[in-house]
């Protein structure tokens, strides 16, 4: 597999490449271009001049004539024809004047049948009589014109074009010199170019390497602010990602096996209690008056103790999961919490606990929630204010509007909580004291069941606590 900088070297050397073999092909063509376009326009010059020396003394027989030809022509390094108005030649300076008679006619030319028309016409071939490439410039005459009494039409000056082909060779070499230059300063400039843009790629790619063999503390230190270092940022930025899921994922996977461990637990507390009741009153203890019952109670307690605790297991998980549907709507709070209060008088009454609502809202103000949740809610808050109150002590439900909210609270004068344990108050089986919450059938799931219960209702309840003074949980609701 090619190397990233392998690959830039190669792809500048053939730009470079492809550049110089464009200029070249340009050069030569603009050069030949031009030279053909000076050579035209000097054949065209000297025809001028020609056709001044013929006029000036048109009486010279036609050898005479053909001698002063071959002198210009020689001067000049043309080949000069006369021809006359049917094509046939009168003389060439490059063909001995007995010889003339022989040559091909010559109105057909390409260059001649232009001049018919323009007035002046141009061709590049091979000639026919001397087997070279020559440049043709011909010139119509309009006026009389003769040698030796033979009257002629065409000035036809040609020219090799050996001379231009050399100097487009020179052209091709110069490039050619200068090309092979340039492509060492593009090999020296591809080098440090790709090495410049490849050494951070590589960097990346081995950073990238070892992240993937699990090095998640591995960083990229690319420091550029083009693509490349955004690249490696980006990089980071995914890595950090990755490594704050695997330690959250910790965390979860933590707290999963805390939970089972803690379900296992308390599922494993009452069954056993149950079994050793059962497992007694097997063994004969029924037949005994004066432990049979007490027995059979504890074990249907425990068993009450267990279908609680199945219970909230069921709603936690609903909740969590999503799987449990929320039935909102409005209704009156002041005769809400009046209902619950008084559900909840006779417990309070057994243990010399004031249960009292204290509204200061007014009848008709409304709050929107799920009745049944919130119901479950309270239950647990006001059950929890009588379970861990002093006796004489009271609870107090109030309700109090703020703008578009009402707030509810749930306050006793009971023992209250250490400060150290209010930031787990709201963990699952969190338990301030293990073995009192069981006496008083507590699961330890149920203020975690009521922070997602009010959560769900896109509010937070908030606890504050004094030790032996009492404790007050709060939360809001939407208010019409």
């Amino acid at each position: 597999m090619k190397k990233i900088r392998t690959k830039i070297i190669i792809a500048y050397l053939l730009l470079a490449v492809t550049v110089i073999a464009g200029s070249d092909f340009m050069v030569s063509w603009r050069i030949g271009a031009f030279l053909q376009q000076r050579i035209i326009a000097d054949l065209d010059r000297q025809s001028d001049v020609l056709l001044y020396i013929l006029r000036s003394d048109s009486t010279l027989p036609g050898e005479q004539t053909y001698t002063a030809l071959q002198k210009i022509g020689s001067i000049e390094h043309v080949r000069i024809t006369l021809i006359d108005s049917s094509g046939r030649v009168i003389a060439d300076s490059n063909i001995p004047y007995e010889e003339t008679a022989q040559i091909k006619n010559h109105l057909d030319r390409p260059e001649v049948q232009q001049a018919l028309q323009n007035g002046f016409g141009n061709d590049i071939r091979t000639s026919a009589t001397l087997d070279r490439p020559f440049l043709y410039h011909v010139r119509l005459i309009h006026e009389y014109t003769a040698i030796g009494r033979e009257p002629i039409s065409f000035i036809r000056l040609s020219v090799r074009l050996e001379d231009v082909d050399d100097q487009i060779n020179s052209a091709h070499s110069i490039i050619i010199i200068i090309g092979f230059f340039a492509l060492v300063a593009v090999f020296a400039v591809g080098i440090f170019v790709s090495k410049k843009m490849s050494t951070p790629l590589e960097e990346i790619a081995a950073g990238v390497e070892e992240i993937r063999n699990g090095d998640l503390n591995r960083r990229l230190t690319v420091k550029s602010s083009d693509e490349t270092g955004r690249v490696a940022g980006a990089i980071n930025e995914l890595v950090e990602s990755l490594q704050k899921d695997i330690v959250e994922r910790k965390k979860l996977e933590t707290v999963r096996s805390q939970f089972l461990g803690n379900v296992s637990h308390e599922i494993r507390t009452p069954i056993f209690t149950v079994q050793g009741f059962l497992e007694t009153l097997a063994n004969g203890a029924v037949d005994d008056p004066t432990v049979n019952r007490r027995f059979i109670r504890q074990a249907l307690s425990n068993l009450s103790r267990l279908s609680v605790l199945l219970e909230d297991l069921i709603n936690i998980s609903q909740i969590e999961s999503g799987e449990l549907k929320m039935s909102f709507r409005w209704f009156r709070v002041n005769e809400y919490l009046e209902s619950m209060v008084a559900a909840h008088q006779a417990a309070a009454a057994v243990r010399n606990i004031s249960l009292t609502v204290r509204t200061e809202t007014s009848q008709r103000d409304e709050i929107f929630g799920d009745k049944l949740r919130l119901q479950q809610v309270l239950n647990n808050l006001i059950v929890n204010a009588i379970n861990y109150n002093k006796p004489g002590g009271s609870v107090v439900v109030t309700a109090s509007r703020n703008g578009k909210l009402i707030t509810i609270s749930v306050s006793d004068t009971g023992v209250g909580i250490e400060p150290q344990h209010l930031p787990r108050i709201f963990e699952r089986f969190y338990r301030i004291d293990d073995g009192r919450s069981r006496e008083q059938g507590g699961t330890g799931l149920g203020l975690a069941i009521v922070k997602h219960i009010v959560e769900a209702h896109e509010s937070r309840i908030t606890i504050e606590s004094v030790p032996e003074q009492g404790t007050t949980f709060r939360f809001f609701l939407k208010a019409m």
